[in-house]
């Protein structure tokens, strides 16, 4: 029977799965653990599964009670959802608004001045979801217009509020590069 030194006993624990669990745990992510991800990966490509942890990475440390802590970074990734499916949302309520003005032309009445346009039916969609009422908890849907059209043309954070110049993914890819196929 070989001996086997104590310190060699140990299972190795995989940082990624680990983040990954207790994200779904709902629990809190230290910075270590997931600078231990990302020290892990070292010198390779980063994987996509940590690439996906770091962008949800936005679980506060501590929770406090009152008013939520206004982060930036998570309505970047907000209006990022936000911007994906406004199109489709968009493209369904002009598709839905054409189809009751041929029916009330064709039955040859006039539809009502206050009918909500298909913007504000998109953004209202929008802002019923689950994930976006958590995000924007006491918006309206004119604000979350505004908002995305600002993030849209990069007027979203003004430049001297920023602290970090760089872009968060732009460094990713710059230390761990994609290999060539």
């Amino acid at each position: 029977m070989s001996i086997i030194p104590i310190e060699k006993q140990f299972l190795t624990i995989n940082p990624i799965e680990q983040i990954e669990y207790k994200l779904a745990q709902r629990e809190a992510v230290s910075g270590d653990e997931l600078l231990d991800a990302i020290k892990q990966s070292e010198g390779h490509t980063l994987a996509p599964r940590l690439r996906d942890v770091v962008r949800k990475f936005l679980v506060s440390a501590v929770k406090r009670r009152g008013r939520p802590i206004n982060s930036k970074g998570g309505e970047d990734f907000a209006l990022e959802e936000v911007n994906a499916w406004y199109p489709a949302l968009l493209r369904k309520h002009e598709e839905e608004a054409e189809q009751r003005r041929l029916l009330a032309a064709a039955a040859g009445d006039i539809l009502a001045s206050a009918e909500r346009t298909p913007s504000e039916l998109a953004y209202t969609d929008i802002l019923n979801l689950r994930r976006m009422k958590h995000v924007f908890p006491n918006l309206d849907w004119q604000t979350l217009r505004n908002k995305h059209s600002a993030w849209k043309n990069g007027h979203f954070h003004p430049v001297e509020d920023d602290t970090d110049s760089e872009d968060f993914d732009a460094e990713i890819e710059r230390q761990f590069p994609t290999p060539p196929e």
